[in-house]
């Protein structure tokens, strides 16, 4: 493993034979920095190692084009906030460590995970950094990052300017970005005439790699990636007053190895179980060591918050008493220590500006394709609907035209059967006209005494002879004249 001075840059193989040639340059750098510091300490430069006071990084942006799609407006403000700072030197680099993050003259302020150097120059009064985004990131971002240390070696001054640009559903989102900030000397380190030694290399562990994946090949932690995520363990803690204890806080990047992304810790809001207020407070430093309060603390819950790339992690703590500590460690599941074995975890993929891109472009082409699919479905629906409309008006129209038929049929049917019924009628009228008067004629003959033949087929039945009473309408045969019941005057039987 290469000392770390041999490893500013992520992208270079840490074991490859160009990295063990980069590290003797970058220690030859070293040592002829030394020499540069030498000979400053006779009256050029001082050191620049040592406690500064950093404002806080303002930035400011000047939107280009952006609409609805785009989201919510990129609004000015502060970036990182201000304190105290270490400044060490490293190869010719500075690094500037502080509570919120650590930055580097080889890098850039803005955090975008995808955002990586692509250039760097320096000298021994000024950095220069470009960043940019891959080509196949949708987040397409530039940003240009200088350091200049002023005259009298006491103040540096950071400036960044840089441009967004991606797009979302077919809207195009462009804003400028500008941000400063400066930091002063808090404690002068005096000239020394003596040559300055060489701090001893440090051997750093390697990073754990991330468990290895059925199928996959293995990772390994060589290149560290961006941050992912920020994991917090235990994420349960049940306490005592007066107790201490040390929370564990990692940021790993997507395959699982450990970033050197800072962390900064602090303790949430306390609530007591009688719900009075107290002043007493929980105290937690910058490695995550918690110290609680021994008096007035009892039965007492809050979170411990661990904030990294603009994301926060916490954990949940509860503090007992002592009398009720084992029943509350009972009633709890946590293991005997009074923890769980579960972390909290925070996902820092959307941390910054435009990096939610990826994920808004890939969330823009399954919209894409959701509406194609549902475009498809609604047009075959209507094709589905058009041809059963269709053949609804052409069932109607058959069966219309069916009715009709069948209208004119019945109507056919019930004319032939009245001029059936009519000649009917016609025929039995004539019939029993010509029936009627063959009986008169038939009558007539033998009213006169002549043979009465039959009329079409019928037989002219004879003549009855006598007289008949009109009153009592008794019959008489002979010669009587009148009615012997009553008197009457007979008439003829005809």
């Amino acid at each position: 493993m290469l000392p770390r001075s041999c490893r500013p840059h992520a992208a270079l193989p840490v074991n490859s034979p160009h990295a063990f040639v980069y590290c003797l340059c970058v220690n030859a750098t070293v040592f002829g920095t030394f020499a540069a510091w030498s000979s400053d300490a006779r009256g050029d430069t001082a050191p620049l190692d040592g406690q500064w006071t950093m404002s806080a990084v303002a930035e400011t942006f000047s939107v280009q084009d952006w609409s609805e799609p785009c989201g919510p407006r990129p609004i000015s403000g502060t970036l990182l906030p201000g304190g105290p700072v270490v400044l060490t030197s490293d190869g010719g680099e500075l690094t500037i460590a502080g509570q919120a993050r650590t930055l580097r003259s080889n890098g850039c302020l803005d955090a975008l995970p995808t955002l990586a150097p692509w250039s760097h120059t320096h000298d021994s009064r000024s950095w220069r950094t470009r960043c940019v985004t891959p080509a196949n990131d949708p987040r397409h971002a530039v940003m240009n990052t200088a350091f200049f240390l002023a005259p009298g070696d006491d103040s540096i001054s950071i400036a960044e300017t840089g441009r967004y640009a991606f797009m979302i559903d077919r809207a195009r989102c462009v804003a400028d970005v500008t941000r400063s900030a400066s930091m002063s000397r808090v404690t002068a380190n005096p000239a020394s005439t003596a040559t300055p030694v060489a701090a001893p290399v440090t051997i750093l562990p390697p990073p754990q790699p991330a468990a290895k994946t059925p199928g996959l090949p293995p990772h390994t932690c060589d290149v560290i990636g961006p941050p992912a995520r920020l994991e917090v363990s235990p994420s349960r803690k049940l306490l005592r007053p007066g107790e201490t204890f040390a929370f564990r806080a990692v940021v790993v990047d997507e395959h699982g190895c450990s970033t050197a992304t800072p962390i900064a810790w602090a303790v949430g809001s306390i609530a007591f179980a009688d719900g009075q207020p107290r002043e007493v407070r929980a105290l937690i430093d910058g490695t995550g060591r918690l110290t609680l309060p021994i008096a007035d603390f009892g039965n007492a819950s809050f979170d411990v918050m661990a904030t990294a790339a603009g994301r926060t992690a916490r954990a949940s703590v509860r503090v007992a008493s002592a009398a009720d500590y084992q029943a509350m460690l009972a009633e709890s599941g946590l293991d005997p220590n009074g923890e769980n074995s579960e972390a909290s975890v925070a996902d820092l993929a959307t941390s910054t500006i435009g990096a939610s891109g990826a994920r808004v472009a890939e969330g823009v082409r399954r919209r894409e394709w959701f509406v194609a699919v549902i475009g498809t479905l609604a047009v075959a629906l209507g094709i589905i609907a058009l041809v059963g409309v269709r053949r609804s008006r052409r069932a109607r129209d058959l069966e219309r035209a069916a009715a009709e038929r069948h209208s004119q049929r019945v109507a056919e049917y019930e004319r032939q059967k009245r001029e059936q019924e009519e000649q009917h009628a016609a025929q039995l009228r004539a019939h029993r006209a010509s029936v009627a008067v063959a009986q008169q004629q038939a009558y007539a003959a033998a009213a006169r005494g002549l043979p009465t033949p039959g009329v079409s087929g019928f037989a002219v039945p004879a003549v009855p002879r006598g007289k008949v009473c009109p009153t009592c309408g008794a019959r008489f045969e002979g010669t009587d004249t009148f009615c012997g019941k009553d008197g009457s005057q007979l008439v003829p039987l005809n």
